[in-house]
This record gives structure tokens, C-alpha cells and sequence, in this order.
């Protein structure tokens, strides 16, 4: 990694999910749900289909769930609220405000991707369970150290094919969205991430084929056009 890429660290989020049934147990489940990213030093952008009001809950046969934002780049957690999440499904994109400013490092590019541009992505690895270290205060689960370095899924490669797409499967529908593939494979937990060309934010990470499988052969972004028409 560069060392401008490093410094990028510090704008990208892992999502972390933690349910249980009583404050207090020992017994928890969880781990990574996917990827965010900073677009302003208030604002994290994520997939919807990774994190919305609909999928802001337990995992099956738990009763209460909490999530965080963990960062990449230094020692930050940020509780998650409900509150904080808007969505714009037809982008399969989440907006989340944050409760206080977080310095952001990463740039929107103002032009549109071409084919051939050299590209990165920064991910991470679905269900793997990064915190460390933990207590409960009161009723809340409380984060007091975590580890990502093991967990990441981070890409490089070009952007092979532009096009619009229609979508309409599982948790993912998107009607004639501008879409970027690029050239390198994908797993699941990098849904959400940021496709970066010259350390400026070009897409979204969204879906990838096969669907139903964790190792996808051919993932695809959501062009950041498509994204800031509908933030203005």
C-alpha cells in the first residue's frame, strides 16, 4: 500500500454487528457486515442492501442487536443509530450522518470513469469478528479494542466495462444505474467500500455475480454520478 493510500485508511469503515437475547451475557454473535466510507467529514456512505432501517436488527433467534462504524485507519468507534441511516435504494446506497465530525481524506472525483482507468478498492472480509476486547455498561455493549488488520479485502486492478444496468435480485434492485467493473474478483464484506482512481471516490461497491455465492467472479460499482445527482 502507498503511503497516500494509507492515509486514505482513515476515511474507510468497517460495519460490525453484534446481536444477543440478555445485556450482560457472554454469549453474543456477530462480526463484519460490510464496508462505509467518508464523503464529507459528517457524512458515511455505505451499500443499502449491507445496512438501512429494514436490516438494522438482530440476527435470527436474538433479540437486540447494536452496530458500529470501526475504523481502518486509526483507533475510532462510532455507535451507530438507526436515526442516523437514510436510504436511496435505487442506487443500493445508505447515507449515514454522523454524530460528530470525523476528518475525511478522501475526495469525490467531478469526473466521470473511463475504461482502462487504474483503480483501488478498499474492503473487508464479511462475518469475521474484529473486536478484541469488550464490556457491557448497563445495557449497552461497549467496544474497548478491535483489530481489522486480518479482515481486509482490498483490490487493485482497471475498470473493464461501463454500462447502464437493470437489477432486480435479493436485496439489490437498481432500474438503468450507471455501473463500473472493474478487472479483479471480490468476495462478500466489500459491498459498501469505495472504488478510488487517483485517490479520488469514483463508485460504490454494490453487487457481484455469482449472487448467491460469498466469492464473486465479476463484482460492479455504482458510478459516484449516479450517487451525487441524487445527494444535491
Amino acid at each position: 500500500m502507498s503511503n497516500a493510500q494509507a492515509q486514505l485508511e482513515n476515511s474507510i469503515f468497517a460495519i460490525v454487528q453484534i446481536s444477543y437475547n440478555v445485556p450482560g451475557e457472554e454469549s453474543v454473535i456477530g462480526g463484519i457486515r460490510g464496508t462505509a466510507f467518508l464523503i464529507n467529514d459528517s457524512t458515511v456512505l455505505t451499500a443499502n442492501h449491507i445496512l438501512n432501517s429494514k436490516n438494522y436488527q438482530p440476527n435470527p433467534g436474538f433479540k437486540f442487536a447494536q452496530f458500529w462504524l470501526l475504523n481502518r485507519g486509526k483507533n475510532l468507534i462510532i455507535p451507530l443509530s438507526k436515526d442516523y441511516l437514510k436510504s436511496i435504494e435505487e442506487i443500493d446506497a445508505t447515507i449515514i450522518t454522523l454524530p460528530e465530525s470525523v476528518k475525511c481524506s478522501l475526495i469525490v472525483s467531478e469526473c466521470s470513469a473511463n475504461l482502462k482507468d487504474s483503480i483501488y478498492n478498499f474492503g473487508h472480509i464479511k462475518d469475521k469478528m474484529p473486536i478484541t476486547k469488550a464490556h457491557w455498561n448497563n445495557n449497552l455493549l461497549v467496544i474497548d479494542e478491535y483489530d481489522l488488520d486480518k479482515y481486509v479485502s482490498d483490490k487493485t486492478g482497471t475498470i473493464i466495462e461501463i454500462r447502464k444496468q437493470t437489477i432486480n435480485y435479493n436485496d439489490v434492485k437498481l432500474n438503468d444505474i450507471t455501473t463500473l467493473k472493474p478487472s479483479f474478483k471480490g468476495i462478500t464484506g466489500m459491498s459498501g467500500g469505495p472504488l478510488i482512481r487517483n485517490n479520488e471516490v469514483i463508485g460504490l461497491m454494490s453487487f457481484g455475480f455469482p449472487a448467491d455465492s460469498d466469492i464473486k467472479d465479476s463484482v460492479f460499482a455504482i458510478s459516484i454520478d449516479e450517487i451525487m445527482v441524487r445527494l444535491k
